[in-house]
Parts: C-alpha cells; structure tokens; sequence
C-alpha cells in the first residue's frame, strides 16, 4: 500500500513539475501566443498574385503580357471569379534621347500612357476582362535624379542603358541604382527628404490616375526600399495598404546589405498611420530558380496557416526569352491548377480587395479596375482558428518549435491540430 502511495505521490509531483513547465511556457511567450491569436484567420484560401515592376516596354511585351492575361482567364475560383493578376506598376522610364542630346545633369522621363501605347491597351484591356488591376509601384524603377548625376558624370554604370532610344532592360540596371525613395549611386544609400519623396509619391499618383483611370490604394516600393518618410507620404495621398516581403528595409548598407527595420511583418499589422502590411509568402520566380513546385508547397503552408497566399511573381519571369517565358507561363498553369484541385475555397482577389477587408472583415470584394463585386472572404470559425493559431507557431518560431518536440507537448497539441482540422468550416458545395 505504501509503495502505492508513494508510486502516486510521484505521479503528482511529475504532472505537477509539466504543469509548471507549461505555464513558464506560457508565461515566456504570452504576448506572442496573444498577437498571434488576434491576428486575423480565413476559412478561405484567397489566391494572390502580385507582379512587379510592369509598366513601359518594348513591343514583345505587350503581346507577352496578353498571353499571361490569357493563361489568368482560363483558371477560376470557386465563385467562378478568373485569376486576378496585381501589377505593380512604374509609369515611367528615362527618356535616354533627350538625357543624352541635353547633357544638362536633368533627369527626363517617357510616361506609360503617352509613349508606349501598345502595351498600355494591353493592360486597359486586361482590366476590362478582370484579371488585371494595377496598383503603384513608383514612378519610375530608379531614382532619377541619382541616374540624371551619373549620366553627366560619365558613369560606367549607366552608360549602356543612355545608348538605347527605344527600349532598354532596366531591371537589368546596376542594383543599387534601382531604388526609388533612396540614392543609391553610392553605398551606403541615402533616403531621400520628406518632401521629395512627397513630391514623388504625389506625381505618381497622379500620373496613375490619369493612366489607368482610378487611385492606387496598395504600393509596393521598388527594392522593397522604403522609410517612415515614404509610409507617411503614402498615407497622405491615400495609400492604405503597403505590399511587403515580410520585412521593411529601409537602405542599403556599405556592403550592399539590405538594411531591415522592421525585420519582421504579419499580415493585417498595421503601423502609426493605420495602415495595413500584406505580406508575401510564396515565392514564383522561375528565372531566379524559384519554381511551380516550391511556391506550391508554399501555399499550403499558408492554407494550414488560415493565411493568404500571395505569390511573388516578377515581371521578367514572362518579358525576357522568349523560353523563360514559356517555362513561366507553363508553371504558372500548373500553380493555378493546384491550388484548384486542393482547395474548394479558392478565392481570386487583388491587394487592394485584401486589404479593404482586413480593414473590414465581412466587407463585399469589389476590383477597382473594373468594378466587379465578389462575395466576402469567409473568416475562420473557432475551430479554423485554434487550427491556423497552432499552425502559424510551428511554422514561424523555430525555437518554440524545438521545444515543444523536446518536451513531448506535441503529441497534445498534434491531436489537437487533428480535431480542429475536422471541425473546420465545412468545404463550399
């Protein structure tokens, strides 16, 4: 009887010493537990594709930029919706010529609307069929008054580029040089003035505007370089949602290290002006290496997460050889069928459509470019939530991660995950 007893008393005092390591857990990560928890959860799997750096091209990429249109139509969500492309767009590119003839140390510009005509129907007719909706990614892709200073110097660094009259590659420009708000003609870069960037922001805008016949309420900065100086002069000319990597970077360091400030950024985080980040997290760059099958996994990740998934797709996937392009149209067909035979709340929208409605969750989703209404995302139920909580935390937290597998609470939790994966609002019929 005693050894019973006592055999008891070291049952208690074991659970009892669990007990106490789990609440130390808790108490070590509360505010996580607790931020992550109030970020918003889908019962949805709203599809993103967010595209960079568009805008002025030579004649091939409007007919690239049709068959990418095409190959959007023919994939729909479950509401019948086609996929939607977000283009980033720059409005404008050097105007090389009159940099050249002048010689004045002036930077001069060849607007989307006015110069490149062919391509600017392709994109006005892509909005009217509903799979394209641009939104501002800067007036141009570099800083222009840097460029104008290199040029009159006689800069290595730019001189192909002021050759060409027609088109050049200006993705292809010298990486530093490709920031909009920041210098970066010499590293370590330097941000630009509050009211320059005021008057950047305000012209883009504008010029928008006038291009595609209705505001830009996301951007994306090129270089994903940006400071509180841009935030602020988005936020007065009536940008609300900001497109991120997951992080800010604010310049580039001596080395050429990107500078992160924050580090860090959760879908839904808003900062001192109420703004929203949106945040990428599948990446579909096939000519860097990043291909279909990677960005697949990466939206199930987001799907077990109750995330969005928004896909990282630049444009010189499809603008460049005439075989990347296929290879990337290819792929993309193949992501877009995945995510169709995997998911039965497959939703098709655009950054400005999220981001209106994790401002406000039950909002009607209505495309800017054309006007279109969709249903609203479904938030998760409670279950969906603690679903999509456990998986958020295993996914981002590689620390708490290893502890919960050292200290046996997977199996709880792991059994936990299973029952809230089938209580999980029902699939749409």
């Amino acid at each position: 009887m005693d050894s019973v007893l006592e055999m008891s008393w070291i049952w208690v005092g074991l659970i009892g010493l669990y007990c106490g390591f789990l609440l130390a857990v808790f108490l070590w990560k509360r505010r996580l537990f607790v931020a992550t928890w109030r970020e918003p959860y889908l019962a949805d799997l709203p599809l993103l594709l967010e595209s960079d750096d568009w805008g002025p091209g030579g004649e091939h990429h409007a007919q690239r930029f049709r068959e990418l249109a095409q190959t959007l139509s023919r994939y729909t969500d479950s509401m019948g919706r086609p996929a939607v492309l977000t283009a980033d767009m720059v409005l404008a590119v050097p105007d090389t010529r009159a940099m050249r003839e002048q010689a004045d140390g002036v930077y001069r510009r060849r607007f989307l609307d006015t110069d490149f005509p062919q391509i600017h129907q392709a994109f006005r007719d892509a909005m009217k069929a509903g799979v394209l909706v641009p939104q501002l990614h800067g007036l141009e892709h570099l800083n222009g008054d840097g460029l104008a200073r290199l040029a009159k110097q006689g800069d290595p660094r730019v001189q192909p580029a002021l050759q060409e009259d027609d088109w050049w590659d200006w993705e292809s420009l010298d990486s530093p040089l490709q920031g909009h708000y920041v210098d970066g003609s010499a590293l370590p870069t330097t941000n630009l003035e509050q009211q320059r960037q005021s008057d950047l922001v305000d012209q883009a805008l504008t010029v928008f505007q006038r291009t595609f016949g209705f505001p830009s309420r996301s951007t994306v900065a090129p270089c994903y370089l940006w400071d509180d100086a841009t935030e602020s002069a988005w936020a007065q000319a009536g940008v609300r949602y900001i497109q991120t990597a997951g992080y800010r970077c604010t310049g580039r360091a001596a080395d050429g290290r990107y500078v992160q400030d924050p580090p860090y950024l959760v879908p839904g985080q808003r900062n001192s002006h109420e703004q929203i980040y949106l945040v990428r997290n599948a990446m579909y760059e096939p000519v860097d290496g990043r291909r279909a099958d990677a960005c697949i996994r990466s939206i199930r990740e987001a799907q077990r997460q109750a995330l969005p998934a928004v896909v990282s797709t630049h444009r010189y996937n499809y603008t460049r050889a005439e075989e990347e392009h296929r290879e990337s149209l290819a792929g993309l067909e193949r992501i877009l069928c995945a995510c169709n035979r995997f998911s039965p709340r497959l939703r098709h929208c655009s950054s400005p459509e999220l981001g209106a409605w994790l401002e406000e969750p039950g909002r009607d989703l209505v495309n800017p470019a054309n006007g279109s209404r969709w249903p609203s995302l479904a938030a998760a139920n409670t279950p969906g939530h603690i679903n999509g909580w456990l998986w958020r935390l295993w996914y981002r937290h590689a620390k708490l991660r290893g502890l919960v597998v050292f200290s046996g609470l997977i199996a709880p939790l792991w059994l936990l995950e299973r029952v809230t994966t089938l209580l999980k609002r029902p699939a749409r019929t």
